[in-house]
């Protein structure tokens, strides 16, 4: 797992920093790409779109989920709701019922450690965010879903070092090319036409873009 260090920087306002390019966390990374990229598709069906108040009232039923992989436990509090309905192109209204399934049966591909950064709201209660990714499928096209996990710090008004859904960020598998390393260049679209390109999750991204393009250009130098 990968933790930004951000220890020197604490309590000053700081960009926030990209993945570090060291061998070491590069080949780390590259481990958990191949992960991603051989996650078992969940097969999901569609339901009927829900408002904000209907998702909502529907969350308010769900249990703590604990994810298989790393057993961390995380609510999903009904405030996130309405941050992860407006977030997506995809309506992920209808696939809410599935989000603890989806939660219980992620990865988690790196972690990062709460800081202040430039033009962003401080959030003293949390200390780390995690970010696990799945995948799955509503019979026509495969999506990644990757979810944003913060951890409070204990002791803190309404916190006991728990975790929760904060974030659930859906795009489409075909904008990442075969070998996972960024998104593919989006078409030129026409005046009046409407687009047809996949929305890109940006951190995902990035993650894919310093992870196997590092890779390949590290193997294209030993072998000239």
């Amino acid at each position: 797992m990968q933790v930004y260090n951000a220890t020197s920087i604490a309590g000053t306002e700081v960009e926030r920093p990209r993945f570090d390019m060291s061998p070491e966390r590069v080949i780390e990374r590259k481990v958990k790409a191949e992960k991603i990229c051989g996650l078992s598709v969940k097969s999901l069906s569609l339901e009927s779109s829900l408002d904000q108040k209907s998702a909502k009232e529907l969350v308010r039923g769900f249990l703590p989920i604990t994810n298989i992989s790393d057993g961390r436990t995380a609510r999903f509090p009904v405030e996130s709701v309405g941050k992860i309905l407006r977030n997506n192109e995809f309506d992920i209204s209808q696939i809410i019922r599935d989000i603890p399934r989806l939660y219980e049966t992620s990865i988690l591909i790196w972690s990062e450690l709460e800081f202040q950064q430039i033009g962003h709201k401080p959030h003293p209660n949390i200390s780390e965010y995690y970010h696990y990714i799945n995948k799955f499928s509503d019979g026509s096209n495969e999506y990644y879903i990757r979810f944003t996990v913060p951890e409070e710090r204990a002791g803190r008004t309404g916190g006991n070092g728990r975790s929760f859904i904060h974030s659930a960020i859906i795009s489409d598998t075909t904008v990442y090319n075969k070998k996972g390393d960024g998104s593919q260049q989006a078409r030129v679209i026409l005046p009046g036409e409407k687009s047809l390109s996949p929305f890109v999750d940006k951190r995902l991204r990035e993650f894919f873009d310093a992870t196997i393009n590092k890779i390949t250009q590290s193997d294209s130098k030993v072998n000239t």
